[in-house]
């Protein structure tokens, strides 16, 4: 389980409208923009962990983390 305001890396989340990848575990993150369509991470970007939404991931068997 993540502490509040914290992301954990290896983590998906949802950032405005974006499927992310946490890329380091913090307060403030690097993360990566996911496309499904793409072998490779997108965008990247610097970001307030308090801004992300978890999403389910099937590791967590398709729960929340």
């Amino acid at each position: 389980m993540t502490a509040p305001g914290q992301a954990q890396q290896g983590h998906r989340y949802l950032w405005c409208g974006d499927a992310v990848l946490a890329l380091e575990s913090g307060p403030r993150v690097r993360v990566a923009v996911l496309d499904a369509g793409q072998p490779w991470l997108g965008a990247q970007y610097v970001i307030d962990a308090a801004d992300l939404t978890p999403l389910p991931m099937r590791y967590f068997h398709g729960s929340l983390p």
